[in-house]
């Protein structure tokens, strides 16, 4: 039930400031117990998505308290049409984060991790006229890179990179044809890391995600709804 309100709320459907129904209703809606619309209630107000006032009821809080970061709320973000400001914030939290990544990865790569990376290219080569499969292995390809760069923190960022990955891809690489455009750029963060060139990886990184950026931005521009 958490995951079905907490979607909800994402999605939209329950806006900020919006009242949830009284318990009897909720419970009637949903099918359970009390006891089972307390506990959903419980774990959203610990991931800021709800606040419990006396007399006034629950009650839906604003994006800024939600934790956004948290590993269900980030699943939770997967199964959901986000609005453009939130694809574009989650594509600036890539492009902070990414770069600098692919720069320590480069300094601190051993050969199993290149393994790693090679072998998610491979698939995203492999894979290239089938979307499904290809968001899969491209997302893998930068989750070994996180991984490579040995640094607990950027590891903490590994659902958020996926997620802000899969939503935004869905717009960005919507072909074959596109997925093959994107293909060389992989190559080249690649190769850097591969050769140890901290620098290179840190520009062909960017490069790519402000290409990744740049396609995002021109999708919702064509696509007003999504903005």
């Amino acid at each position: 039930m958490a995951e079905q309100i907490g979607t909800r709320i994402l999605g939209g459907v329950y806006p900020p400031g919006q009242t949830l129904a009284e318990e009897p209703l909720l419970c009637e809606e949903f099918g359970v117990s009390r006891t089972v619309v307390r506990e959903a209630v419980r774990m959203l107000v610990a991931k800021g998505m709800l606040e419990v006032r006396p007399r006034i009821g629950t009650r839906v809080l604003d994006p800024k308290d939600w934790q956004l970061l948290d590993r269900a709320v980030l699943q939770w973000q997967q199964g959901v049409q986000l609005d453009g400001g939130q694809l574009k914030d989650l594509i600036e939290l890539r492009q902070a984060v990414e770069p600098d990544a692919a720069a320590l990865a480069a300094q601190r790569r051993t050969d199993g991790d290149m393994q790693a990376i090679r072998d998610a290219l491979a698939q995203m080569e492999k894979t290239v006229g089938q979307n499904n499969e290809y968001v899969v292995a491209d997302a893998r390809f930068h989750i070994a890179i996180l991984h490579t760069a040995r640094n607990r923190y950027f590891d903490a960022l590994e659902n958020a990179i996926f997620t802000g990955l899969l939503l935004s891809i869905r717009l960005t690489n919507p072909d074959a044809a596109r997925n093959r455009k994107s293909l060389p750029l992989h190559r080249d963060i690649s190769d850097a890391i591969a050769d140890g060139d901290a620098a290179q990886a840190r520009r062909a990184m960017t490069a790519h995600l402000t290409d990744a950026a740049a396609r995002l931005a021109a999708r919702l521009d064509a696509a007003p709804d999504a903005r």
